[in-house]
């Protein structure tokens, strides 16, 4: 029982941190890519270095601040004269390669006069003492294409935005391969660069997820089937996972004051020997102590035995019940389930309630 609450707590911990930096461009900065993937190479190799391109798209010069690495091993460089409106210039980032044979994934917060938040740039990459074969290393087969996983984490993605990531494909057959996509969910654009692949020959598939395309809200999947000159591969086709969160960044300083502002009194709450077959319902009483209405956009929840019934908004000032009912028709034993919810509230845009008990014959 213990070991299952302190899950359910992990995740309430994930859910209620908000956005702290910017994952995508902004309107007047933007960058040619986000991520750069040095793929796999050799310790002895020593350093890597790549280029990020930024091209002033406003009215005004731009002049990029200062860059902190989340790690030592991680170098930018970059011009500091003013930016003119129209012109580019790029970052230069070095990997010191002098952490050992491990994946990395290095950030650099990117502090410019274009936005008040940072923009994240990442470089990422798989270091190897010796050198291991195509399977060893892409050990995912959809026929002669091969990849690292079938699922990918976008993590946390504005509402109203894109976000994109790739990753490193091999064709692993004998022959080229011409590689797409069917059966691609709504709101993901995805594909294959180049999309023809040599015998032996690395590429990358691109994907993004375009939160304009298709609205929906909170954990989503989005998933794509592989084809490989123009045949499905695979039984299980590849998945994306992304967080889709309210828009807050382009808020003023007054509309913030004049948000809502989310109280729970209580965030969890527990019941005991409940029979089985009994539904039981657990209200949490949420209170709105902004200037504006909590809107609710979506509320999932963690089991399918597990409902939520829910106000539309709460207006300022007033209060609203959130009540969660557990069919325990299936259950037996200890339970623990809950519900995310994600709002429009910038303080809190994703909370759970957590529901935990017993269930008796």
């Amino acid at each position: 029982m213990i070991r299952k609450i302190v899950a359910v707590l992990m995740v309430f911990c994930a859910v209620n941190m908000g956005l702290t930096a910017q994952e995508t461009n902004s309107s007047d900065l933007v960058f040619d890519k986000m991520v750069h993937d040095f793929g796999d190479f050799l310790l002895s190799d020593g350093k890597k270095s790549c280029t990020f391109t930024y091209t002033n798209k406003g009215t005004k010069p731009i002049v990029i601040q200062t860059i902190v690495a989340s790690c030592g091993c991680t170098q930018p460089t970059w011009d500091k004269a003013p930016l003119m409106p129209g012109r580019s210039g790029t970052i230069t980032v070095t990997y010191l390669n002098d952490q050992g044979p491990y994946p990395f994934d290095k950030t650099m917060m990117v502090y410019s006069t274009a936005t008040d938040r940072p923009i994240t740039l990442r470089i990422r990459g798989v270091v190897h003492e010796k050198a291991k074969s195509v399977s060893e290393l892409f050990p995912i087969a959809y026929g002669p294409l091969r990849m690292r996983s079938i699922q990918y984490q976008l993590g946390q993605i504005a509402q109203g935005e894109t976000k994109t990531d790739s990753v490193q494909v091999i064709n692993g057959g004998r022959s080229s391969i011409e590689i797409g996509f069917t059966n691609v969910s709504k709101g993901l654009v995805i594909k294959a660069s180049p999309s023809t692949l040599k015998s032996g020959e690395k590429g990358y598939i691109r994907y993004t997820v375009d939160t304009r395309l298709h609205t929906d809200w909170g954990a989503l999947s989005y998933s794509a089937h592989p084809t490989v000159n123009g045949r499905p591969q695979g039984a299980v086709p590849l998945e994306i996972l992304a967080d889709i969160r309210d828009n807050f960044t382009h808020l003023t300083h007054e509309q913030l004051a004049d948000a809502p502002i989310l109280l729970a009194e209580q965030t969890s709450a527990r019941f005991s020997n409940a029979r089985q077959g009994s539904v039981i319902k657990n209200s949490f009483n949420i209170t709105n102590r902004g200037k504006s209405p909590i809107i609710f956009h979506k509320a999932t929840p963690s089991h399918d035995y597990t409902t939520v019934d829910l106000p539309k908004e709460i207006a300022p000032g007033k209060s609203g019940m959130v009540t969660v009912s557990v069919n325990s028709a299936r259950l037996i034993g200890e339970v623990v389930t809950g519900v995310t919810i994600v709002t429009n509230v910038p303080t809190r845009p994703v909370f759970a309630l957590m529901v935990a008990g017993t269930v008796v014959p």
